[in-house]
């Protein structure tokens, strides 16, 4: 029989932490995500029970929101992503599906996007080399979908100028954060 090692996305045994010149880059793995999307005719409905379920009212466009256990980010119109503590595989999902059933879509999406959390001065230096977005003019509550060294990822400001999350697809994840690190370097 095999000896399996479970591995992050970025290839450690445990979430990887760096802290390189002024900012911090730790990997979360203790978070679920699942998208929700409305099926036609049903977007109204769909916001309404976003409310119930997560506590917080489905964001506005190129926003987020922080309930007390669930955050929402608009993905596109009438399509959100719920974030929570990870509590299982596929624990948030199937109980999204049931909460949804019937008027939305709802994909598991914990082992598609890898979440890095930076933190600390120089965050909008680094940012600024590296994506397209006018992250100097981002606010808490944004978030965008961007390139990050030719990948597509989510990015979400939680305070302006320091403190930022990037979700960068999970099979991306060492090239993203290898870039992370290496370009603060250069600042």
């Amino acid at each position: 029989m095999r000896d399996f090692v479970a591995k992050t996305a970025i290839g450690g045994t445990e979430p990887k932490r760096d802290v390189v010149g002024p900012l911090t880059f730790q990997e979360r793995e203790d978070v679920a995500l699942a998208s929700v999307s409305a099926r036609l005719g049903q977007e109204e409905a769909v916001k309404a029970r976003l409310q119930t379920v997560c506590g917080v009212p489905a964001p506005d466009a190129g926003q987020w929101e922080q309930g007390e256990t669930s955050s929402l980010h608009w993905l596109g119109p009438d399509q959100y992503l719920c974030e929570e503590t990870y509590t299982g595989p596929l624990e948030l999902a199937r109980r999204m599906a049931v909460e949804f059933a019937g008027i939305a879509s709802v994909t598991d999406q914990s082992d598609v996007f890898t979440r890095i959390d930076m933190t600390g001065q120089g965050a909008i230096d680094l940012l600024q080399r590296l994506t397209v977005l006018d992250v100097e003019q981002m606010q808490a509550g944004a978030f965008n979908r961007t390139a990050i060294h030719h990948v597509g990822c989510l990015l979400r400001c939680n305070e302006a100028g320091t403190d930022f999350s990037i979700y960068a697809p999970r099979s991306y994840a060492i090239s993203v954060h290898q870039m992370l690190t290496e370009v603060v370097k250069a600042l």
